[in-house]
């Protein structure tokens, strides 16, 4: 399997290696990386959450989401990871001036921290993702409980995650300080590997 050509971004290059995976005959996940993205943390200053949710509104046209929630908009995804702070992902346009918009918005609000270069963003779906994840994710996956635009800062097996479920497919996202990104591979894969996986780039 030849390995994926290694982005800018990209955490989990070396360790990704496109093409199919564990059982045969049928593909129950499908595992990419995010590299096109950029990433920034923002955090209210005290105070401050209810006029840098106007602010943030005024900017971006979405409101930034409550606990446990995911909210999207023209490439730009809000993650609430903790009371006022927020994991913000920028793709397409959005990748390129995302920290920039976001400073313009907080001014004296909120402190915002580029995370472009420290988290690694992984993509997983498939009809068996929910389960693959479940094996490791101290969270309750049942669609009853979690659905797309929900969002949880959990600990997956030895390591601390932040995911959110983009879809009802269910298509679901995991952010990882980029050190952890092998970890986090070798447990998704391992996880995955009963349903049968593919790789993409």
């Amino acid at each position: 399997m030849a390995d994926l050509s290694l982005s800018p971004r990209s955490a989990l290059a070396p360790f990704l290696h496109a093409g199919h995976h564990g059982a045969e005959g049928k593909t129950g996940v499908k595992l990419r990386e995010v590299t096109a993205c950029a990433l920034a943390e923002l955090t209210a200053f005290k105070g401050q959450k209810a006029a840098l949710i106007k602010s943030t509104q005024n900017a971006f046209g979405v409101a930034l989401p409550a606990a446990n929630k995911s909210v999207s908009k023209d490439g730009v995804t809000f993650i609430s990871v903790s009371p006022g702070k927020w994991l913000v992902t920028g793709e397409g346009a959005a990748e390129h001036d995302l920290v920039e918009r976001l400073e313009n918005a907080a001014g004296s609000l909120a402190a915002v921290v580029n995370q472009s270069d420290a988290r690694a963003v992984v993509e997983i779906s498939g009809d068996k993702a929910r389960s693959a994840l479940a094996k490791g994710v101290m969270i309750d996956l049942d669609p009853a409980a979690f659905k797309t635009g929900d969002a949880a800062t959990s600990f997956a097996v030895q390591f601390w995650i932040t995911l959110w479920q983009t879809n009802d497919a269910p298509t679901y996202r995991l952010a990882i300080f980029r050190s952890m990104g092998r970890d986090l591979l070798h447990w998704l894969e391992s996880s995955a590997a009963e349903f049968g996986y593919d790789i993409h780039g």
